[in-house]
């Protein structure tokens, strides 16, 4: 199975996983088995669909980056963040299961304890009408997935608790998945601001994250509260809510001063804004958003060891994903590292139609002379990013070390 940009879609190919209307919650578009025709794709065309996953000669292995148990865990927890936000929006509180939202985090982090392979970020849930609710629960499932690779870091950042509890993050998902809340308690002209211009200085858009605290407050556990709270707290210092510094000054909360949770969070709602501009522009490649985390201003916002997390879990080129290589060769990708994440194992394609699968295995890790130079339909040569060193983007190299330091002074649990 290969994943297949919609331009790229030809009649005759024949679905490898389903695909879900990206504007009717929870009701699938076409079925899997289902042979493409040009009247199926016409439709995917005018509904905005990204791109569709296909049957492939020879790639099956690549099934086990697809765990549907996990993708059907993603769609539960998509309708429960679109069920809380309708509730939210109508004003009535009350009635928001917090206990229910806990239970679908756990359900969905059993299965990607279960299946570590299947532990990345492929499968995007689509929900073209309605960005905040796509946003959301993109933001959730990252956060989730960046929590697994975190174990060691948790608990350093954790001293308070024994590793396991350290290690639970549960709470992390709940924050998460309700860490946008409060922008439905914003007046409708904020809200609309907010959508044209993303600008995150203007003070009415800022209360959003005070009036999503209020709400879930004493109805989740603290560390899922102050995710929702804090989750615009920069590393640098730099983000909000404000609070008066000692030198009289307003600032936000830096380092290691903010939960190690929101900071999670804090990365991947950054990563998501710059994959999906609220200008209306369309997605910008995976590989893209990436690279700009790398850079000023967003390096500074981050804790570092989100980014490498980060990596670890959304791969620039995720297994599956078709590019073009700059010997002009089509190509799949079979396989990913994250210390070298921009330089994953491929195998190339004669034909897109062609049903003898056969094909080269490059792994450019070790073909220096090769690079990936387009994907998701974009030139990406200008966006790839490649190591000054073995370990310098590998967060399995720090988790080591963390596992294997000894506690220190405690910070918030």
């Amino acid at each position: 199975m290969l994943r297949v940009p919609i331009h790229q879609v030809r009649p005759g190919m024949v679905l490898a996983l389903p695909v879900a209307h990206p504007r009717s919650r929870g009701q699938v578009l076409l079925k899997q088995a289902f042979e493409v025709n040009k009247s199926a794709l016409r439709r995917l065309k005018q509904l905005g669909v990204r791109d569709i996953w296909i049957q492939y000669p020879n790639l099956e292995f690549i099934n086990t980056y697809i765990n549907p148990h996990i993708f059907d865990c993603q769609v539960r927890v998509h309708g429960q963040i679109a069920s809380a936000f309708d509730t939210a929006a109508t004003g009535n509180h009350a009635k928001l299961d917090y206990t229910e939202y806990k239970n679908t985090i756990r359900a969905m982090l059993d299965k990607l304890i279960d299946d570590p392979k299947a532990a990345i970020f492929v499968q995007e849930m689509a929900s073209i009408d309605d960005s905040l609710l796509r946003h959301s629960s993109s933001v959730c499932i990252i956060s989730l997935l960046m929590g697994l690779k975190m174990g060691g870091y948790l608990v350093k950042q954790r001293k308070r608790l024994t590793a396991e509890k350290a290690t639970d993050v549960v709470n992390l998902g709940v924050g998460a998945m309700l860490h946008d809340i409060g922008i439905l308690s914003l007046d409708p002209e904020v809200i609309d601001r907010w959508n044209e211009t993303g600008d995150e200085d203007d003070p009415e858009y800022r209360k959003h994250v005070t009036k999503g605290y209020e709400l879930v407050r004493g109805k989740v556990e603290p560390t899922a509260a102050v995710t929702v709270l804090h989750h615009h707290q920069r590393y640098d210092g730099s983000g909000f809510p404000q609070r008066r510094q000692y030198d009289g000054k307003l600032g936000g909360l830096a380092g290691d001063k903010i939960h190690i949770f929101p900071r999670i969070v804090s990365a991947a709602n950054i990563f998501d804004r710059l994959r999906y501009p609220l200008d209306g522009s369309g997605s910008v490649p995976t590989v893209r958003a990436l690279r700009m985390l790398r850079h000023e201003p967003y390096c500074n916002w981050l804790d570092p060891m989100t980014f490498k997390a980060i990596l670890a879990v959304v791969p620039p080129y995720p297994p599956g994903s078709l590019v073009k290589l700059s010997s002009d060769e089509l190509a799949v990708v079979t396989d990913f590292s994250s210390m070298n994440p921009c330089r994953p194992s491929v195998r190339t394609i004669k034909d897109l139609t062609s049903c003898d699968g056969e094909g080269e295995d490059y792994d450019l890790k070790l073909r220096t002379d090769l690079e990936i130079v387009e994907s998701e339909g974009e030139d990406v040569r200008e966006d790839n990013f490649y190591p000054e060193h073995p370990h310098e983007l590998d967060i399995n190299a720090d988790e080591e070390r963390a596992w294997g330091e000894e506690s220190g002074p405690g910070l918030a649990a």
